[in-house]
């Protein structure tokens, strides 16, 4: 080997090192700049959160700590977590400005009903801390949350006789019983309170093991939810509705998706559930119904020829809340929307817990001006008289009748439906088309109106300005695509 040879891969071993170097370089100061704005933002949003008088989240951490630090397992304490339950619908009501002010009033009740000197956090938007030292026993602990309960149920007025009541969950760990770091006692803190949300709120319970089996793979999500909501993570996915009669759109099925910033998209089922049980559901309501309108509102400026409609699904419990209509009327006049481009969707007809009252708010959403629609296999013979009581306008139908393993008993009930619909002169819609011989089948029954993946996945409100655009569904009819692969090749 030459000294020049020698040389050369010296040289390259130079440049290879050089670069690695900087490249280290380079990502230790993306680490340190990341690092930074992170904790930027975590003050800004802390500041954004002071109450006079009340700790911030560092505060608190801090003070229990070194606590635990100091004492070890023999400094024994309590912590009361509370969690105000549905103050999302305070925000919903009278904005993020006065809510602050409706916080501080509550704020200001429960000074009242803790002792002097114990100190009061706040953890998020509308989550508290209390430390209670060994001075305070467990059953001082128990009274001073039964205070609290109290102090926060006080009405309080906002302008003229205008008032609201406010309730709480409220969870009590004892450490070091109940976990021996401050992340184990609020990890033990959240299941109780997701416990007690589940069972509908406005109680106290103290952690116990057996908490962990009743309810421990949700709580997660349940505080996740809270942050996402304030994030602005969710997002909904639009279906479309492929009328065949015309050869055109004939609307969107909205789908809500969470865009979680670890796990990625996330589908309804992973956290509507957990919604329906803390009430955020209502939340959920109010803002896909705001969503769809905007995004109705630019599709109409984009496309003035088409009249797109816009379909919500409701839950029983949406459907429960008195309030609603009044809440959806609000949203309406906001944007000057007329009521008649929405569809509300209401499924699982046949169990609801509490007919006079959804059947109350039908009615009115009905006089508004909203289309209602019922999932057809929800209901059965007995109950598809009730359905001419709702005066509704379209039913949804499912692929299960066009399947060939399903039974004869299934398409004879479709049969049914759709004779009963036309009868009472309700549109009837497909869902669920997978492939061109489920699309040939269900025109056997004379129904016009399809949706599902034979068409198209789900769409962002940006890709079904591209689908409308262009027109996608008529090169699917046009072609007879009948696999993913084709159809996928169309819509590109």
């Amino acid at each position: 080997m030459t000294w020049f040879t020698i040389y050369q891969i010296t040289d390259q071993a130079t440049i290879i090192l050089s670069i690695l170097s900087m490249l280290i370089m380079l990502g230790g100061i993306y680490w340190l700049a990341r690092s930074y704005f992170k904790e930027r933002q975590r003050i800004i949003e802390e500041k954004a959160m002071t109450i006079e008088g009340v700790l911030t989240k560092a505060e608190i951490s801090s003070i229990i700590t070194t606590h635990i630090a100091r004492s070890g397992k023999d400094g024994q304490f309590s912590l009361v977590y509370l969690d105000l339950d549905k103050f999302s619908d305070f925000i919903n009501a009278f904005g993020q400005n006065e809510s602050e002010k409706i916080l501080e009033k509550i704020v200001k009740n429960m000074e009242y009903a803790i002792p002097k000197g114990v100190k009061i956090a706040r953890l998020q938007n509308d989550e508290f801390l209390i430390f209670l030292s060994m001075d305070y026993d467990r059953t001082e602990a128990v009274d001073i949350a039964n205070k609290l309960k109290a102090a926060i149920a006080r009405p309080i007025k906002l302008f003229g006789d205008t008032a609201i009541n406010a309730t709480a969950s409220i969870a009590i760990a004892f450490y070091p019983i109940h976990g021996g770091t401050l992340k184990d006692l609020i990890t033990s803190l959240k299941l109780a309170t997701y416990i007690i949300k589940k069972n509908g709120g406005n109680n106290i319970r103290v952690y116990s093991d057996e908490m962990d089996n009743e309810g421990g793979e949700h709580v997660e999500y349940y505080y996740q939810i809270k942050h996402a909501i304030q994030h602005k993570e969710f997002q909904l996915y639009y279906h479309p509705m492929i009328d065949l009669k015309n050869n055109d759109i004939y609307g969107v099925e909205a789908l809500i998706r969470w865009n979680h910033p670890e796990h990625g998209l996330l589908s309804p089922f992973k956290f509507l559930g957990i919604m329906e049980q803390s009430g955020d559901i209502n939340w959920i309501g109010l803002w896909g119904l705001e969503t769809c309108i905007k995004t109705y509102q630019e599709l109409k400026q984009e496309f003035p020829k088409k009249d797109i409609k816009f379909s919500i699904n409701l839950s029983p419990k949406q459907l429960m809340n008195e309030t609603l209509p009044n809440e959806f009327q609000k949203v309406l006049k906001k944007y000057r929307m007329n009521a008649e481009h929405i569809i509300l969707e209401i499924i699982e007809f046949a169990v609801f817990d509490r007919p006079l009252q959804i059947h109350k708010n039908i009615e009115t959403l009905k006089k508004m001006g909203f289309k209602i629609a019922i999932d057809g296999f929800g209901l059965d013979y007995a109950t598809l008289s009730k359905v001419k009581v709702l005066d509704i306008d379209i039913l949804k139908l499912d692929n299960e009748f066009l399947k060939e393993e399903e039974s004869y008993m299934k398409a004879k009930f479709a049969s049914l439906l759709v004779e009963f619909a036309k009868k009472n002169n309700y549109e009837v819609i497909c869902e669920a088309i997978e492939s061109l011989e489920m699309l040939e089948e269900a025109k056997t029954y004379d129904i016009n109106i399809m949706q599902g993946f034979y068409y198209t996945k789900p769409l962002s409100a940006e890709a079904l300005r591209g689908y409308i655009g262009t027109e996608s569904w008529k090169d699917v009819s046009r072609h007879g695509v009948d696999s993913p692969d084709q159809r996928n090749e169309l819509l590109k």
